[in-house]
């Protein structure tokens, strides 16, 4: 017997609500792991207002005005790009990921076109069917008053709570943004996320010459001998893949050369960045910027003021898909801005790294200034792998993982860019490491993944006061050497001393900085993601 027509579509929306329930109970679970119960408020925060979003998709995909309808598919389309972001790195989705998405120039983004076009392109597919199958089939409708009232109130409790929290000079507005990602992970806190940080990028347009020093440096600094002092900053570089560090293939022959302590070079093990991602992991190179706040990058000089103060002639020399450019790269642009020289090698050529040593070669033929501090930023291993060798490479390891091709053009890269210095200069130092590494094949700025930290760190200089033993003061008592020592290294290159015991502080806090933005003593995350 045919069921009468209201009971029928009560029993229909109590199942479509039964399915949407579920769906947020496996939602909630996922982003509320760390807490690890049912029984907490936070869950069940997080509980209802995935559930509200599903009625709200629900809702909008089902209104008889198109505009709406296309309103509500888009969010279909955001949350199953999720869910494939989901399966497809094992993960949710990280401030630092939607940080950098805002951050990221044209070129860089091309360059992550294929997992993008895995996750987005079936989600768009998906999409389109379920509004077919809702339009065509659904017939169940729900009010909306209820989840818009119950998300509001929810929005407003929580980002009230940290209206008078000042975590730091920048980040009133980040830390509600955080609060609001915390308690509408889906969705909805992405967006608001994306669209907030996107319209604040302006935080780094500011280029003026900051006045203040670090407390760390000790005034006045020296007047070294060295004309030059060079940091080669690689990319995506795992240091495993590196023949020099012990690799199966010789994939860094001309770089343990160059490097080889029996001709005065230091090639140093155990060193790992400071964060997993470029736009945090150069700041805290170039800056007195630490995990756990920007402040100092805004209140302190850079390491390239305090070249100029020190009479160096500043650059920053860059691959194209690395240059800095308009409000891209925004957070370490905004210290790259601060250089005498900024240039990137020319879009028509295809071998950027390689054509480095050209750009390089170029400024110092012409300039007559003596000392120069200077910064190469290579493209390096950075995905797709594809794009980071040449047919050289292809010759010299016939059998090698495309990822092994990169490491060696980058080996070729190095050398080039030292015989230039060679060249021009018999007073120098070199350093050649990287803003952090890979895991191969998958990428970098995981929540998890010991690979995407641990770098290569290489050094040569004429000056002999700048031996492997000096580089070696900087390293941690836990045997590391962090990516957050780079700054001081650089600061004592460039002729300043460092206050000893902010100094020995610091060394021996050797934390790091994750995508979720929480910092954890590197230890600790080496021993929680050891291989099994």
């Amino acid at each position: 017997m045919k069921l009468p027509e209201f009971i029928q579509r009560r029993s229909n929306a109590f199942i479509l609500l039964l399915v949407y329930i579920s769906l947020s109970l496996i939602l909630a679970y996922i982003h509320t792991t760390k807490d690890n119960s049912f029984t907490n408020l936070y869950f069940f925060i997080v509980l209802s207002t995935t559930f509200c979003l599903f009625l709200f998709i629900h809702i909008l995909i089902k209104s008889r005005y198109h505009i709406i309808v296309v309103i509500g598919t888009l969010f279909l389309f955001l949350f199953l790009s999720e869910i494939n972001y989901l399966i497809y790195f094992g993960e949710v989705i990280s401030d630092g990921v939607l940080d950098s998405i805002t951050e990221t120039s044209t070129d860089e983004a091309f360059s992550m076109l294929k997992p993008v076009l895995f996750i987005m392109v079936p989600a768009l597919i998906m999409a389109v069917g379920i509004l077919f199958i809702y339009k065509k089939f659904i017939t169940v409708k729900f009010r909306p008053i209820l989840p818009l009232t119950y998300y509001l109130v929810i929005a407003s409790v929580f980002l009230s709570m940290s209206t008078n929290v000042q975590n730091d000079i920048h980040k009133d507005y980040r830390l509600k943004l955080i609060i609001f990602r915390e308690f509408f992970p889906v969705v909805a806190g992405n967006v608001a996320y994306l669209g907030t940080t996107y319209l604040s990028t302006d935080i780094y347009a500011d280029t003026s010459e900051i006045e203040v020093f670090n407390d760390a440096v000790i005034l006045p600094p020296q007047n070294l001998n060295d004309d030059l002092v060079v940091l080669i900053m690689g990319e995506s570089s795992l240091v495993s893949r590196y023949s020099a560090y012990g690799y199966h293939k010789p994939t860094t022959p001309l770089m343990a050369e160059i490097f080889n302590p029996k001709n005065g070079g230091c090639i140093i093990n155990n060193s790992h960045s400071s964060a997993s991602f470029t736009r945090d992991s150069i700041p805290m190179t170039l800056s007195f910027n630490i995990p756990e706040s920007n402040d100092n990058l805004f209140i302190n000089k850079s390491i390239i003021e305090m070249a100029k103060y020190n009479n160096y002639k500043t650059y920053w020399l860059s691959s194209y898909h690395q240059g800095v450019k308009g409000t891209s790269n925004a957070k370490f642009g905004f210290i790259a801005r601060k250089s005498d020289v900024l240039d990137i090698t020319d879009k028509k050529t295809e071998d950027h790294d390689i054509n480095l040593s050209k750009l390089l070669e170029r400024h110092l033929e012409k300039d007559s200034v003596t000392k120069k501090f200077i910064i190469i930023h290579l493209r390096g291993s950075h995905q797709p792998y594809s794009d980071g060798y040449d047919e050289i490479d292809k010759q010299a390891l016939p059998d090698a993982e495309i990822y092994d091709l990169t490491i060696h053009h980058t080996d070729r890269t190095v050398k080039a860019i030292y015989d230039v210095v060679n060249k021009y200069s018999r007073n120098y130092s070199i350093i050649y490491t990287s803003d952090h590494g890979e895991i191969v094949n998958v990428g970098h700025g995981m929540s998890k993944g010991i690979d995407q930290f641990l770098i290569p760190f290489m050094f040569i200089s004429t000056n002999n006061r700048f031996d492997c033993q000096f580089i070696e003061s900087f390293r941690s008592s836990n045997g590391y050497l962090s990516g957050l020592m780079n700054k001081y290294i650089l600061s004592n290159l460039l002729g300043y001393q460092i206050d000893q015991a902010i100094l020995d502080k610091e060394k021996n806090n050797d934390r790091i900085l994750l995508p979720n933005h929480h910092n954890v003593l590197f230890l600790d995350y080496l021993e929680l993601n050891k291989q099994p």
